[in-house]
């Protein structure tokens, strides 16, 4: 139960984290719960991209790792997203034990823009994990297995829209954003292994400073249960800073000229990437 538990927190701070990095305009959307979907995320300009947030600890002003996220679309029509989480140093919460780890994450969407499977590795100096997801007859069939032991399998329906927290954050399918706008996501539940409800809200407009520069950003507010973060997002739909659930500062990084940390299961169908 306690291997369990551990698996499912870490897939679960992966997503609050990293997926952050996933995102694309939506249609206009009225105040009212809105599922997100692949097709909005899978755009013509996200078909070879990547982008890269720095991760810090509370009170702590030095970079202790990094999430990176790369999007890659092969010949065969399928669409890759791939994440490398590299992280140095004791996270509090849940994770506190873990002093150190190296988190890696592929979901393959197929042609329709749905939903095929998706895998999460972490390796760490206390703790091996993986877990596997698969779309099976319209359920989602996990399998985690801990320090090499044998598998458990959960199965759950896909989510509406197909979406789950291990690839993807409650920032996903970001609408045109104005002050007020309030709008839902449903995502996976780390701990219970069940979809629930994130609700978002555009709570007003901040400057930031961010690359050299004053930015004028949306501050986005996501709650979930007793959690609550924070984003602040440009114009452009980039989320510069994120406050996470967990409590970590994520602040985006330039990438100007360097290779992808990417997953055994990327094979780039490009060697063009979108860097930003």
């Amino acid at each position: 139960m306690l291997h369990r538990l551990v698996v499912v927190t870490v897939i679960g701070f992966w997503a609050v984290m990293t997926a952050s990095l996933v995102r694309r305009w939506l249609l206009e959307v009225k105040p009212e719960s809105v599922p997100g979907t692949y097709r909005s995320v899978l755009t013509a300009d996200r078909q070879n991209y990547q982008s890269r947030m720095a991760i810090y600890l509370p009170g702590v002003r030095e970079k202790m790792g990094y999430t990176e996220t790369v999007f890659l679309y092969s010949e065969d029509g399928k669409y890759r997203i791939s994440n490398a989480t590299r992280l140095r140093a004791p996270v509090p919460g849940f994770l506190e034990k873990l002093s150190a780890f190296a988190l890696d994450m592929v979901v393959v969407v197929g042609k329709g823009y749905a939903l095929e499977r998706f895998s999460v590795v972490l390796h760490s100096p206390v703790i091996d994990a993986e877990c596997r997801g698969e779309v099976v007859n319209g359920d989602l069939v996990l399998r985690a297995a801990v320090q090499g032991e044998g598998e458990q399998v959960h199965k759950l329906p896909l989510p509406r829209g197909g979406l789950v927290a291990t690839g993807l954050s409650p920032l996903l399918a970001l609408p045109p954003l104005r002050v007020g706008l309030r709008w839902s996501v449903i995502v996976l539940n780390p701990l219970t292994l069940e979809p629930t409800e994130v609700e978002l809200e555009v709570v007003g407009r901040e400057p930031l400073q961010w690359a050299g520069r004053s930015w004028d950003t949306h501050v986005v507010e996501m709650r979930s249960g007793y959690l609550k973060a924070q984003a602040w997002v440009s114009d452009n739909g980039e989320v510069l800073k994120e406050k996470t659930l967990f409590g970590l500062t994520l602040i985006k990084e330039q990438v100007i000229a360097e290779t992808p940390a990417l997953p055994q299961d990327t094979s780039p169908a490009s060697s063009s990437v979108k860097r930003q």
